[in-house]
């Protein structure tokens, strides 16, 4: 196995499945990236599976200067697919406007749109209507990017010898990754390495309507977990989780957090002016990057703004908030608040921007803004990219492991998202009570990719040698 570097070594060869790779400028794309253009130096080559960025679903912002940055020795094979489920509702549609003696007549989509959307029903309902089983089994399990599976296995159907990598790679979700990853560990008889990006099936953001599906989804969660030499995890706490629930895992399961290239966002860049500035006297701009969605809303972050304000606690000279990025929260008050806060100066609002003008405005931000609640086992990727501008964070989420994270290396401040523990902080912060200040550069160091490529490639060593002496 493997093949000679140009000293005579050998350098041995990993295929890497990420479903979410650059140009494609998805917070998931960032941690195969990273291990992509430093596992070289620890000996391995690696080679890059995933798909086009016209096929990746749900849809993303393509940035080229992210696609510049995987190293030209890399091959990249891109898989496409068609997503059925979407190309079924299509023709529907085409076929509605035809009745009606319109070809154009289609309504406004939105009823496609929330058909499209079925598996992201609410957990243990155990009340799905049959056409939202159906369209969950047929088409979105383990996830909608379900359709890209047979596409891969179709491409390496004729594999040569010598192509064949040393081990597998994948990192989910979305978890079909885990699927191929599966699926081509067992074709080329090599070990299969998994990388949890997020918890599967205790995610808070990852579920069926159907109880049936749901134990299905646990049982496929189960059978790759034991076919796989190694799992990863990028928290202690879904590392411990993992280890709980699939109890052959605890000797196999390692923790190797998200990090950030220094070669891309170097340390100590921040000029020291802006070091020093951080000061009650000159305000605090709380920054946040990344869409607004779901339950990761900061509805009561906005609820303790007003209402300090409307007792004449808080001034926008004091604290601000910008939102760079999308704003998809139907949350409408919300909303109410967001706009109320807007009219004052307490809050702007901008659209995104491109993933290295991203990097650029987090460094000469005040204080960067995370919100993470009701996600204990998870810490946000672009965290770790916040981390390495040196930058003190404020996150609303007290729990779980982004709030150990924040905690165990003294990166900022914490709050549980309750009204009246964020009304404190605020009002701490406001008033000097409290002040924040900049990480030790020596603690950041951990999540150098440099670093963390190291520890992927002693956990790629094992599984080949244990597949080896097997």
């Amino acid at each position: 196995m493997g093949c000679h570097g140009v000293d005579g070594e050998t350098v041995k060869r990993v295929l890497i499945v990420a479903y979410y790779f650059p140009p494609v400028a998805a917070s998931g794309a960032m941690r195969p990236l990273g291990f992509c253009r430093n596992l070289p130096a620890f000996g391995w080559q690696p080679k890059v599976l995933t798909t086009t960025p016209e096929c990746v679903y749900p849809v993303h912002q393509i940035d080229q200067k992210l696609g510049v940055r995987v190293p030209e020795t890399v091959e990249v094979i891109r898989v496409p697919y068609i997503d059925r489920l979407q190309q079924i509702l299509q023709y529907r549609e085409v076929l509605r406007g035809i009745l009606k003696g319109n070809a154009n007549q289609g309504g406004d989509g939105k009823d496609l749109k929330n058909e499209a959307s079925a598996s992201s029903s609410q957990p243990g309902t155990g009340r799905p209507t049959l056409k939202e089983f159906f369209l969950d089994w047929a088409f979105a399990f383990p996830d909608r990017q379900c359709g890209w599976l047979s596409q891969v296995v179709r491409h390496f159907q004729r594999i040569r010898e010598k192509e064949m990598p040393d081990v597998i790679f994948a990192t989910g979700g979305p978890w079909t990754s885990f699927l191929v990853g599966s699926t081509l560990a067992k074709q080329f008889n090599r070990p299969l390495v998994l990388d949890y990006r997020d918890p599967w099936n205790c995610n808070p953001y990852y579920s069926f309507s159907s109880r049936l599906l749901i134990r299905k989804s646990q049982a496929v969660e189960a059978r790759v977990c034991k076919a796989a030499s190694h799992v990863i995890a990028n928290t202690v706490e879904l590392r411990e989780r993992l280890i709980e629930d699939y109890d052959e895992l605890r000797g196999r399961c390692t923790w190797i957090p998200n990090g950030f290239d220094r070669d891309v966002l170097p340390l100590g860049q921040i000029p020291a002016e802006q070091l020093d500035g951080l000061s009650p006297s000159t305000g605090y701009e709380l920054c946040h990057f990344g869409t607004v969605y779901g339950k990761r809303t900061p509805r009561v972050l906005l609820q303790a703004m007003w209402e300090l304000f409307q007792e004449g606690r808080l001034k926008p000279e004091a604290i601000r908030l910008r939102f760079v990025g999308g704003w998809d929260t139907t949350d409408q008050e919300c909303e109410r608040y967001a706009a109320e806060l807007e009219k004052r100066s307490f809050l702007r609002r901008e659209p995104p921007m491109s993933h290295s003008l991203c990097l650029e405005e987090m460094q000469r931000s005040s204080v960067l803004l995370v919100l993470q609640p009701d996600s204990p086992l998870q810490v946000p990727a672009k965290i770790y990219e916040y981390v390495a501008t040196g930058r003190p964070l404020l996150l609303i989420g007290g729990e779980g492991a982004t709030a150990n994270l924040v905690t165990r290396h003294a990166l900022g401040v914490s709050s549980p998202n309750q009204l009246a523990a964020i009304k404190v902080l605020l009002n701490e912060l406001a008033t000097g009570a409290r002040k924040l200040v900049h990480p030790d550069v020596a603690r950041l160091n951990r999540f150098d990719y440099r670093s963390l490529a190291g520890e992927l490639a002693a956990v790629l060593d094992v599984a080949t040698g244990a597949n080896e002496s097997s």
